[in-house]
């Protein structure tokens, strides 16, 4: 796998990709991703920039959604292994290893994230990080610190009754975040609504 797939896979396995469940053969597993017609830009994307992990047939469900699965390989599998140790996806504790691509931190923030701005009074961002516990999203915080220079923080987020961790980019760290992100984002006009480049 090259740098750029193994990039992206990170990024998407923290977002909304998922590796299959590991064949109990031959220990493999596969990406598999969908998005709505709205991103189908963004699915064509990923598609294209994942050939070194041969993509199948990109297909079109009856209700707009654009899907793919990768081939199932070995080094999928030892992904699989990592992030679904019990076969619910987690943030390993090696987080800081993987995550150390602008990429990944685009792909991710592609897939959960979102922009707060409104002009002269509010600039931040969010990831929707709410299947994962409060301590794993303190690992995330540690690590875009870390690795990225960025503060971000986790907050409660109430739905449903049910309180879920969301992880918050500080305003101090958004242009900085953005410098990371921008190069990636900006290619995508579907992803427009998620950046922006004010004067603050």
């Amino acid at each position: 796998m090259n740098d750029i797939c193994r990039s992206i896979l990170i990024g998407s396995v923290l977002g909304d990709g998922h590796l299959t469940k590991i064949t109990t053969r031959n220990l493999t597993s596969s990406l598999y991703v969908k998005y709505s017609q709205r991103y189908h830009e963004y699915i064509l994307w990923l598609y294209d920039s994942l050939g070194d992990i041969n993509p199948g047939k990109l297909g079109c469900r009856k209700n707009g959604q654009y899907q793919f699965n990768t081939r199932k390989s070995l080094v999928l599998g030892e992904y699989r292994r990592l992030f679904y140790p019990e076969g619910i996806k987690i943030i390993p504790p090696n987080i800081k290893e993987l995550l150390t691509d602008p990429l990944s931190l685009a792909v991710w923030y592609m897939d959960d994230g979102t922009l707060d701005f409104r002009e002269n009074y509010h600039f931040n961002s969010h990831f929707a990080t709410y299947n994962f516990t409060f301590q794993e999203c303190k690992l995330l915080v540690d690590t875009l610190k870390e690795n990225f220079g960025m503060k971000s923080t986790v907050t409660k987020c109430t739905m449903r009754g049910k309180v879920y961790p969301r992880l918050y980019v500080w305003s101090e760290s958004m242009n900085t975040f953005l410098d990371y992100i921008d190069p990636y984002v900006s290619q995508l006009s579907c992803m427009s609504h998620k950046i922006v480049n004010p004067s603050i």
